[in-house]
């Protein structure tokens, strides 16, 4: 009995640090000035880029699409999965996407001419940009971890500009049962979100 009495404030401690870790704030969030004043009625996303997390491709977009979707900010939610279909369906749209991609990623260049374009081609006022991070069971120092990690970009399309961006990651130990990665991909998405302008 004294050995469960004296173990007692270290259990409670324990729950302790794991509910303040559970609380933590996203990794990384910046927000334009102008985001406070960027209100639009229909957003896209474009197709999450897993690079080479590929067990991650079939459920980022529509993690990100059903999260959007609740929060019942916007009118059009046009997911991932939608925006890869017009993709392959229209020449245009498929050339513009990949261009603004190839900028974005080489030279951080949000080209506002090229918003423009996926705007009018896919009815939308706002572009989301995730990318998959992390996505991947692993062993760290003899543990066995599971980690996500996602980025996200929001960009108005009258624009071009970014107007928000915010990162996070999250490790998970575990023995024998792996977690499932996308309930943390979920969990994470959705915090990520609420702290999104809309």
């Amino acid at each position: 009995m004294k050995r469960i009495l004296s173990a007692a404030p270290v259990i409670v401690a324990v729950c302790f640090v794991w509910l303040v870790a559970g609380c933590g704030d996203l990794r990384s969030v910046q927000m334009a000035d102008e985001a406070k004043d960027f209100h639009p009625r229909s957003i896209g996303v474009l197709p999450a880029d897993v690079g080479i997390y590929k067990d991650a491709a079939g459920h980022m977009d529509g993690i990100i699409t059903d999260v959007l979707v609740r929060t019942k900010w916007f009118q059009t939610v046009v997911g991932g999965e939608e925006i890869r279909k017009r993709i392959e369906a229209n020449e245009e749209l498929k050339k513009s996407v990949d261009i603004y991609l190839a900028k974005l990623r080489e030279l951080n260049y949000s080209d506002p001419e090229l918003c423009k374009v996926i705007s009018e081609l896919c009815g939308i006022e706002a572009i989301l940009i995730p990318t998959v991070d992390v996505w991947e069971y692993t062993m760290h120092a003899g543990d066995k971890i599971a980690r996500v990690g996602i980025s996200m970009k929001l960009v108005d399309t009258r624009t071009g500009k970014t107007l928000w961006r915010a990162g996070h990651q999250v490790t998970e130990d575990y023995w024998f049962l792996k977690p499932e990665l996308t309930s943390i991909g979920r969990s994470m998405v959705r915090k990520m979100i609420d702290r999104m302008p809309h």
